[in-house]
């Protein structure tokens, strides 16, 4: 079974693979359908909860509830602790693992998508676009360790712009004027936006723009300020738990608003006992919020500047399909207005917002489909690997490098000292690298070697059930991985060799099999 998953910072959305349609999965829970899960934690007797019954857990007090973790992946390495109370702590990874856990349980036996029991699940994954190493390693590995089958990954405006290509572009000919779409993706935490070209099922990046910290968690803020104001309660006498309840109240209540909605209550007293509804005027939310979406309007500017530096002729505006209006908090009614004032006649919203990241995942997971997404022979590929507590990505082959034209071949070497038992080496090609080196555009996965540093292990033949374990004393051997990149196909090999002990082992790996 194929799926596209959209880790939201607020929802996290599936969608499914059926006979050429993509549907958006369902799931049921206390006799309702919904369909999405809350990106929620809540910790509560010694006890976590994810989803819908964290969600439930808002109406107890004595729940301590956490939103936003996709924001904290951002801030967070992987082992770094993530505290649920006084007396709760768990890592980073070990947590979104956990809520990715729930996730394919709710898919598996609570879902309307068919699963076949003891099949494995198969994925396509996004990330936001300007995510760092950590967040996207987290990402990652978090769907492994719960048990998904990771396909590959994809930002999420690519993503996107996969699900408009199929929705709107897919009955016109080789001779239509319309030649790239602006994604503009405004998530609860994160803010994207590509040029993206389009070519029949090609999707080429152009460029990228995004702020990280930018989306709906922002506007709640703004609407939980306002009202802090108005019943005269400062930040500081709010504790953590009351200030994410308090959030919950400002977002449910934004997200009911609708272009004509003149008035919004926001209503305090289930987390603050004794407080009266505030009503608030639209108008002034919006005006506050203003500031917030001309950012947004800022960076879609600076993208289009970047793509005609890129070869997109500005006088040719035929060739912009849309201005294609994606995530969860494009609903909000301020955000839609002051793009079709900048771009009259150019904006459309996806039928889905929610759901179009997930959507786009899906067509790409489809072998039918025949997506590609940027493939081409100028792209990085590289390794993770551990820089203190950190993870931080190693590029061994940089796009643009030639090869040496008598052999078609570019070799790369890299010498070390190891300080574990085994070396875990999880590969991957992607599209881009960031300003800080982290992997960036589409990335797709590519096998997972191990190898036995501790000559001790040279003769077992599984690893990957041999627990990794820091050692000190193994960095007496000098390691060596020499990496041969054949123009021919694509073709990656990596020769790993424990220099001090004498033994190596070789392997190989190509496009094809990077999945």
């Amino acid at each position: 079974m194929r799926l596209g998953i959209d880790f939201g910072t607020t929802r996290t959305v599936v969608a499914g693979l059926e006979d050429g349609n993509y549907p958006v999965c369902t799931f049921s829970w206390q006799g309702e359908l919904k369909e999405y899960i809350p990106t929620l934690v809540a910790a509560r007797d010694g006890a976590l909860f994810f989803g819908w019954d964290a969600a439930h857990c808002l109406d107890q007090p004595d729940a301590l509830i956490l939103r936003s973790m996709k924001r904290l992946a951002a801030d967070l390495r992987p082992d770094d602790p993530v505290d649920l109370g006084p007396d709760f702590s768990i890592p980073m990874l070990e947590l979104v693992t956990l809520f990715l856990h729930h996730v394919k349980r709710m898919i598996t036996l609570y879902g309307n998508l068919t699963v076949d029991k003891g099949n494995k699940i198969e994925v396509m994954v996004a990330t936001p676009a300007n995510a760092n190493s950590n967040q996207r390693y987290i990402t990652l590995e978090a769907f492994r360790m719960a048990g998904f089958s990771v396909l590959g990954a994809m930002n999420e405006p690519s993503a996107a712009a996969v699900e408009y290509n199929h929705r709107y572009l897919r009955s016109l000919g080789p001779r239509s004027p319309k030649k790239y779409v602006v994604v503009y993706d405004l998530g609860g935490g994160t803010f994207d936006t590509s040029v993206v070209g389009l070519a029949g099922q090609t999707h080429e990046v152009i460029a990228n723009e995004g702020i990280p910290r930018l989306g709906g968690d922002d506007f709640d803020e703004v609407i939980l300020d306002m009202l802090l104001e108005g019943i005269g309660r400062p930040r500081g006498d709010l504790n953590q738990n009351e200030t994410v309840r308090l959030l919950e109240e400002c977002r449910e209540r934004k997200e009911g608003l609708k272009p004509n909605t003149k008035k919004m209550v926001v209503d305090p007293s289930t987390v603050l006992p004794g407080e009266e509804p505030l009503v608030v005027e639209t108008q002034f939310v919006y005006d506050r919020c203003e500031p917030l979406i001309q950012r947004s309007l800022a960076a879609v500017e600076s993208l289009i500047r970047t793509a005609f530096e890129r070869g997109l002729d500005p006088d040719e505006s035929r060739g912009l399909a849309a201005l294609y209006l994606v995530g969860g908090s494009v609903s909000f009614p301020p955000v839609a207005r002051a793009l079709r004032e900048a771009y009259p006649n150019k904006v459309k919203t996806s039928p889905f917002p929610h759901a179009a990241t997930a959507i786009g995942l899906a067509i790409a997971a489809d072998p039918r489909a025949l997506i590609r997404v940027r493939e081409s022979v100028s792209r990085y590929f590289g390794v993770w690997r551990e820089q203190g507590k950190d993870k931080v990505f190693d590029p061994i082959f940089f796009k643009d490098r030639e090869v040496d034209p008598q052999t078609g071949t570019l070799r790369v070497i890299r010498r070390y000292r190891p300080v574990h038992n085994i070396g875990h080496l999880r590969f991957l090609e992607c599209s881009h690298l960031s300003e800080g080196g982290a992997p960036e555009g589409d990335i797709a996965l590519w096998k997972e070697v191990y190898f036995p540093y501790d000559p001790e292990l040279r003769d077992r033949k599984n690893l990957a059930r041999t627990p990794v374990q820091v050692r000190p004393d193994l960095s007496t051997q000098e390691v060596v991985e020499i990496y041969d990149y054949h123009a021919q196909g694509g073709l990656i090999q990596v020769c790993i060799e424990n220099q001090t002990a004498g033994y190596e082992r070789t392997f190989s790996f190509s496009p094809d099999g990077a999945r």
